[in-house]
């Protein structure tokens, strides 16, 4: 696992004032990585970080990539972390001001692109609080699955659907088969619905019957991104017997812009989650002593709505770390069959939520499956996402003794479904 070191200083500062604001999401401690051009060209991407409201291009400390992040995140934990070091010291040492400050430019002068080509999306069912609360709808007499507590649940996303933060979402179409119908129709969705995720990004790919033990799975993990994977409940409903989700989610899922590296990550580390009394231990290829230490990570996560004729308004705020299942678990237990991961490769969470109402990750949950409507900040209500409506996740991590570091957002308009 990622250490402490001496670019996590509280006290560390730049040389560019404006990373060392206290409410900037990129102070020299996080150091996300990304991808930019200049806004309007038609320029290859080039790989950068974040820092304050401008990015860096990493030619700065002669690290080029070009297109993706694919080959920085193929070249493992080593490169990352003499790549961070680099970048502190460049963005730190006053004496190297004037040849870094020429690779800088304003964040609202640039287009961000996908940081990494992913071929393939797995998306895990990690939270208790979201799989009883989603389960008790569905299922009151018995809300959890047998198999909750004795694996990361997961299905086989789709990948060609991942988009950017900013891209708009069109309404889908699909089956619908109403309580009081003999039959589906095929219709766009009435109950369009977001779900707080991250989304953890894969580094070096494993191969073909290859397993990972669970002390070596973030060593696979170049870092997090935020996720939001859009879900149409009410084609759900009706497609995911006997095999899960399809089309109610493979229509989009949006991703923030910068991945924030587990390095950054290092001072929010937090034990694994603490079992009920009567929960089984997990298997021995899902524990060890290091990961019952500090195997989760503590991060806030927040989903914010502005209605289409309304202002922007929180919705829901959760932490990861309150997921029963942790980083090093979906690695190892994705790999203990052999499948290989490759170099870009999305692992979602599944959605993030917190033991209270207001720490629900989908409007499923906080309506009670459009059953109670939510109440927002301004005293409107809302059941499901309307045309217009812009959802956007925010994330963040904060301990005392540490610079509090942010994940940037990942947004999405509503667009009315294409017309029959």
């Amino acid at each position: 696992m990622t250490e402490v070191d001496h670019t996590h200083a509280i006290d560390l500062e730049s040389w560019f004032e404006p990373a060392n604001r206290v409410k900037t999401d990129f102070p020299i401690q996080n150091l996300p990585l990304g991808m930019y051009r200049i806004a309007g060209s038609n320029d290859a991407f080039r790989a950068c970080t974040a820092i304050g409201d401008h990015i860096l291009d990493l030619a700065a400390v002669d690290a080029v990539y070009t297109e993706n992040l694919n080959e920085l995140a193929a070249s493992g934990r080593t490169t990352w972390r003499q790549l961070r070091s680099d970048l502190s010291q460049a963005l730190s040492d006053t004496s190297r001001r004037s040849q870094i400050e020429r690779f800088l430019t304003p964040l609202d002068q640039v287009e961000l692109g996908l940081p990494v080509l992913s071929r393939d999306f797995t998306d895990f069912f990690t939270s208790y609080f979201h799989a009883y609360n989603a389960g008790k709808l569905f299922r009151p007499d018995d809300p959890l699955t047998p198999n909750f507590k004795w694996m990361p649940i997961a299905y086989h996303g789709r990948a060609s659907s991942i988009v950017l933060s900013g891209t708009a979402v069109r309404r889908p179409w699909g089956q619908i088969m109403t309580p009081d119908s003999s039959q589906p129709t095929f219709a766009p969705s009435r109950f369009v619905d977001f779900e707080t995720e991250l989304g953890f990004v894969i580094g070096p790919g494993t191969g073909f019957g290859d397993t990972v033990a669970i002390d070596q799975a973030e060593d696979h993990l170049l870092g997090v991104v935020l996720l939001n994977d859009w879900s149409a409940r009410d084609i759900q409903a009706w497609e995911y017997q006997p095999l899960g989700p399809f089309l109610a989610k493979s229509f989009a899922t949006t991703i923030s812009p910068w991945i924030v590296t587990m390095e950054a990550l290092a001072p929010f580390r937090v034990p694994a989650f603490k079992r009920f009394e009567g929960d089984p231990p997990p298997l021995p290829h899902l524990r060890s002593t290091a990961n019952d230490r500090s195997g989760h990570v503590s991060i806030n996560v927040e989903a914010h709505i502005k209605p289409a004729l309304g202002s922007l308004q929180r919705l829901s705020r959760a932490n990861y770390s309150s997921s029963y299942w942790n980083p090093a678990q979906l690695v190892a237990h994705h790999t203990s069959n052999g499948c290989p991961l490759n170099t870009g490769d999305l692992l979602g969470t599944g959605t993030i939520s917190g033991p209270t109402d207001g720490e629900a990750g989908a409007l499923l949950e906080l309506g009670k499956m459009g059953q109670t409507p939510v109440v927002l900040e301004d005293g409107s209500t809302q059941t499901s996402l309307a045309d217009g409506d812009v959802l956007t996740l925010r994330g963040g991590c904060e301990r005392e003794g540490f610079r509090s570091i942010g994940f940037g957002e990942a947004a999405g308009a509503v667009m009315p479904a294409i017309p029959a």
